[in-house]
C-alpha cells in the first residue's frame, strides 16, 4: 500500500470514481401483514468468481452466512434483468420480525453494510395501517463528525438529488462537484489523517504514559498532517517515521494490539472504498395499497429506490413506506349501528 496524498479515500469517494470498481447491489424486502418479513440481496461480482459467499460478507456477518439461502439463475432474473458480461449472485432469508432481520443486517461492525428494518401496524376502524422502512446507515466509519466540515444546506442538498441516473440542473452539478472536493479534500483527507495518528497516540498513552512524548504528538500534529497531505510519496511506515523524527523509543509494528488496530482501520477504509463505488437499488413489497412514501417511484404495491451512494455516506438514509388497507366489516358494523341508532330514534319519536 502507498499513501499518495490520502489516495485510498480519494478514489473510494471520488463521484468521479474509476468505472472498473463500480457494483451493482440490488436489496429487496417483501412485508407481510403480520410482520414477517422476506429479504433478497443480489450483487453483481467479477465472473471468475467462484466462491460466491466471498462476495457477500460486506453484508451479512460470517456468524449468520449459513442460514441464507442461495439463489439460482431462475430466481435472480425474476429481480433483475440480465446484463451481458455481468455475473450476479443472490441470497434469500425470511425472518418472523424486524428485529430479527436486524440481527442479521444491522449488527455494529465498521466493515459491514448496516440496514435497520421497522413495522409498525395501526387499526384505525375503517383502515388499517402498516408503516415500513429500511434505513442505511452511514457507510462512514471514521470517527471524525462530518457535522464539522458540512453545513445544513449541504446534508439539504443531498436530500434533494434524485435517483441514479437522474438528470440534475447545472447549478446542481456545480454544487455537487464542489461537495465531492469538500468530501474528499477536506473532510476525506483531515478524518484519515486523524485515525491514523490517533493510532500512534493511544499506543504512547499505553506504552509511555506520564512522558512528555504526548506533548510532542499535540504539538507537531497539524505540522505532520500538512506533511503527509503536501507529500505524494509517502511510505506505508509514515508514522514510525514520524514517530522516529520524535524521538519516540517505540517501534510500532512490534505491538500487536497496534498492529490489529492498524489492519482494523484499513479493513474499515476499504469497506468505506468498496460501499461508496457501489450503485444501488432497493425495494420494498408491501401487501397493501401504498399511500405514503419518499420512494423514487412506485408501481402496484411496490416501492422503488435507487439512492446514489453520497446520500448514505455521511448519514444514515431511510428509505419508508406506509400501506393501507380497507376495513369493510368495520364499515358494515358503522352502517349497522347507524341504522339502528335511526330505528331506535324513529321508534322513540313514534311513541311520543
Amino acid at each position: 500500500m502507498r499513501w499518495n496524498n490520502f489516495s485510498i479515500w480519494a478514489c473510494g469517494l471520488a463521484l468521479t470514481g474509476l468505472a472498473a470498481c463500480e457494483h451493482t447491489v440490488s436489496m429487496e424486502t417483501s412485508v407481510h401483514p403480520d410482520g414477517q418479513l422476506d429479504k433478497v440481496i443480489i450483487l453483481e461480482v467479477d465472473k471468475k468468481t467462484k466462491k460466491i459467499e466471498e462476495s457477500f460478507v460486506r453484508f451479512v456477518d460470517r456468524v449468520h452466512l449459513a442460514e441464507w439461502q442461495p439463489l439460482d439463475s431462475t430466481e435472480i432474473s425474476t429481480h433483475l434483468k440480465p446484463k451481458e458480461g455481468k455475473k450476479f449472485v443472490g441470497f434469500k432469508n425470511s425472518f418472523a420480525s424486524s428485529e430479527e432481520a436486524n440481527q442479521h443486517l444491522a449488527m455494529a461492525n465498521d466493515t459491514l453494510f448496516r440496514v435497520t428494518s421497522s413495522f409498525d401496524k395501526k387499526f384505525r376502524w375503517f383502515f388499517t395501517y402498516i408503516s415500513y422502512s429500511d434505513t442505511y446507515h452511514a457507510i462512514n466509519r471514521l470517527s471524525l463528525p462530518a457535522e464539522d466540515f458540512f453545513t445544513r444546506e449541504d446534508f439539504q442538498f443531498i436530500n434533494r438529488l434524485p435517483a441514479e441516473g437522474k438528470a440534475i440542473a447545472p447549478a446542481d452539478s456545480l454544487y455537487l462537484k464542489m461537495l465531492n472536493e469538500k468530501i474528499t479534500d477536506h473532510y476525506g483527507n483531515r478524518a484519515l489523517f486523524d485515525a491514523y495518528f490517533n493510532l500512534l497516540v493511544n499506543l504512547v498513552q499505553t506504552e509511555l504514559p506520564g512522558t512528555d512524548h504526548l506533548g510532542k504528538l499535540s504539538s507537531n500534529r497539524e505540522k505532520f498532517f500538512q506533511l503527509v497531505l503536501n507529500d505524494k510519496d509517502v511510505d506505508d511506515n509514515f508514522l514510525q517515521a514520524f514517530a522516529d523524527s520524535l524521538q519516540i523509543p517505540l517501534k510500532l509494528d512490534s505491538f500487536p494490539e497496534y498492529v490489529l488496530a492498524k489492519n482494523q482501520l484499513e479493513q474499515t477504509i476499504n469497506f468505506i472504498s468498496t460501499a461508496y463505488d457501489g450503485k444501488y437499488t432497493h425495494a420494498i413489497h408491501m401487501p397493501w395499497t401504498i399511500v405514503k412514501t419518499n420512494a423514487d417511484s412506485v408501481a402496484g404495491n411496490t416501492a422503488y429506490w435507487a439512492p446514489p451512494a453520497i446520500k448514505f455516506l455521511l448519514k444514515d438514509y431511510t428509505l419508508s413506506a406506509e400501506a393501507r388497507k380497507t376495513n369493510y366489516w368495520a364499515i358494515g358494523v358503522t352502517v349497522l349501528l347507524l341504522a339502528g341508532m335511526g330505528w331506535l330514534l324513529r321508534v322513540r319519536k313514534e311513541r311520543i
